[in-house]
């Protein structure tokens, strides 16, 4: 008999510890590549989702076509790399169901000097670096655009515009694109660099050092992932209630500079 009670009070205190959502701790496996947003996953989203009652287990990806991939597959509960233009595109190409859940802090781009303080400050025949990527250029021209140091033929597609769109350029700027790797160290030798934020955060220096600063929209802004049939599941729920949170925006903040304000 007492055995037989014994054993009840284990089977019941099993049961107690499986509905205690304090020992229910479930974990969503997260795709990024290495770099800037794997460490907001580490040091920003980890915490927040801890909060929730989640744990995170991070997947690193050397490129950007198999985080989706891996995805698609199940591989990965969501990803966290991509801008929402970039997934967009991949959708057009392939039939990925895939679908943005919410934004996240997304890098822009900022026009960077070693000497220079000001716009105004610019000289004629300054010498500029811009990334050489085709997206990058494209949004590189855009800012100086914004800025009033040149304009483009109007038309131009929006994300594929490079020097040869150029309509006017009254300073003469000197455009040079470089790999994005190499856009820091272009400030030794040139007057100014439009450098990735994430670039900018890594090598420990100032985003507020920017003479400008690109106005993302919508299309720019980097994401989380999932699977459209996940969209609605607890674990994409508390992602997206995890990037409101405060612990989220703070972390950000101290962490990262409050990058993507």
């Amino acid at each position: 008999m007492k055995m037989r009670v014994f054993g009840l009070f284990i089977v019941l205190s099993l049961l107690l510890t499986a509905c205690n959502p304090k020992n229910d701790e479930k974990t969503i496996v997260m795709g990024t590549t290495e770099g800037l947003y794997a460490k907001v996953i580490d040091q920003a989203l980890a915490p927040a989702l801890k909060e929730l009652g989640y744990k995170i287990e991070v997947k690193k990806y050397v490129d950007f076509v198999t985080p989706n991939e891996e995805l698609v597959k199940g591989e990965i509960d969501a990803n966290m790399f991509q801008q929402r233009l970039y997934l967009d595109q991949a959708k057009q190409h392939e039939n990925l169901p895939i679908v943005a859940l919410t934004d996240i802090p997304s890098v822009g781009l900022g026009i960077y000097s070693n000497e220079l303080t000001s716009i105004d400050d610019i000289p004629n025949g300054a010498w500029i670096t811009i990334p050489n990527d085709e997206l990058g250029t494209a949004r590189a021209l855009h800012l100086l655009e914004h800025q009033g140091l040149l304009s483009l033929n109007e038309g131009a597609s929006t994300y594929t515009v490079n020097e040869s769109n150029i309509d006017s350029n009254p300073k003469n700027l000197q455009i040079q694109p470089v790999l994005t790797a190499q856009l820091i160290a272009s400030l030794a030798s040139g007057n100014l660099a439009i450098i990735p934020d994430n670039y900018i955060i890594v090598n420990e220096m100032e985003l507020d050092d920017a003479l400008a600063r690109e106005q993302l929209n919508e299309e720019l802004n980097y994401i989380i992932a999932v699977n459209e049939e996940d969209k609605d599941q607890d674990f994409a729920k508390a992602l997206n209630e995890a990037v409101q949170s405060e612990t989220f925006k703070q972390s950000i903040d101290k962490h990262f500079q409050g990058f993507g304000k």
